[in-house]
């Protein structure tokens, strides 16, 4: 096929024109086909306002370097947890508060209340969405009990604060998260064998593989000084458009909140961006 030199300016108009639709917001959800080369995504939290970071392609930006973005009228896609898309927003910067990490901005409009992660792609981020299992499944509580056992932790009934199934890699097999936590101090003690975990469980050559998300083991007794915090799961997202999910989770402690995003990289996890308030 021969490519004239007027076909080559139309083409480049029409990227140019898609590009700007996704940043205007307009069509009935705004998801466009991104030049994901040329785009850098800033993700907020809903509830705090706080800046995550960004992402353009493979490279993910500090919160620092990204703000400018936010400031240029970008379109932001609300998600609720289980990814649903719920509607667009801008979002204007704010002042942020005492004991928070990063900078701060607020949707302009009035966002639902299940509204959970709000990131500025053209796309649609919400590829394929969890499936809440029950948590008392004795499959998975069975499989943690022997996993626990393997980092010399015993518990016979540990308890699954999270269940969820979905493709995250988009190759038709499906990874499993799994939320636990086990804590018999006070709010800021512990006792041996106490831990908060965040698993992933991943079939890899037929064989099921469990990484760490996030681990804490407390292999001794502490008083007044250990605050266990608990995880979960509050997204999964595809954030810099690579069809692959990343996770975003929540670490909530005594007198702190952290939430992070992990991607998966072959058989690796790694924390890309975070945010913290509280001491």
């Amino acid at each position: 096929m021969i490519m004239t030199a007027q076909g080559t300016i139309k083409i480049m108009a029409y990227r140019c024109l898609f590009v700007l639709i996704g940043l205007l917001g307009l069509g009935q959800t705004g998801f466009v086909v991104p030049v994901k080369s040329e785009t850098i995504v800033p993700i907020i939290d809903a509830a705090t306002g706080q800046l995550y970071g960004g992402v353009s392609g493979n490279n993910w930006l500090s919160a620092e370097d990204t703000e400018d973005f936010v400031k240029k009228k970008l379109i932001f896609h609300a998600y609720a947890r289980d990814g649903s898309f719920l509607q667009n927003t801008t979002m204007h910067s704010a002042q942020t508060s005492e004991g928070c990490s990063n900078p701060t901005f607020l949707p302009k409009e009035s966002l639902p209340q299940n509204a959970v992660t709000l990131v500025g792609a053209p796309w649609n981020a919400a590829l394929r969405k969890p499936r809440e299992l029950d948590t008392s499944s004795p499959i998975y509580r069975e499989a943690l009990t022997f996993w626990l056992r393997e980092q010399g932790v015993d518990d016979l009934q540990p308890n699954l604060s999270q269940l969820w199934r979905i493709d995250l890699e988009g190759d038709g097999r499906d990874e499993v998260l799994i939320a636990a936590v086990r804590h018999r101090g006070s709010e800021t003690s512990t006792q041996a064998g106490d831990y908060s975990l965040l698993l992933l469980r991943k079939l890899i050559d037929g064989v099921v593989v469990t990484f760490p998300v996030i681990l804490d083991f407390f292999s001794e007794i502490c008083i007044a000084e250990c605050a266990l915090e608990q995880h979960e799961i509050i997204s999964v997202l595809d954030l810099n458009g690579d069809g692959k999910l990343e996770i975003i989770t929540r670490s909530s402690g005594y007198e702190s909140i952290t939430q992070t995003v992990f991607s998966i990289e072959d058989f690796r996890i790694k924390k890309r961006l975070e945010w913290t308030c509280g001491s």
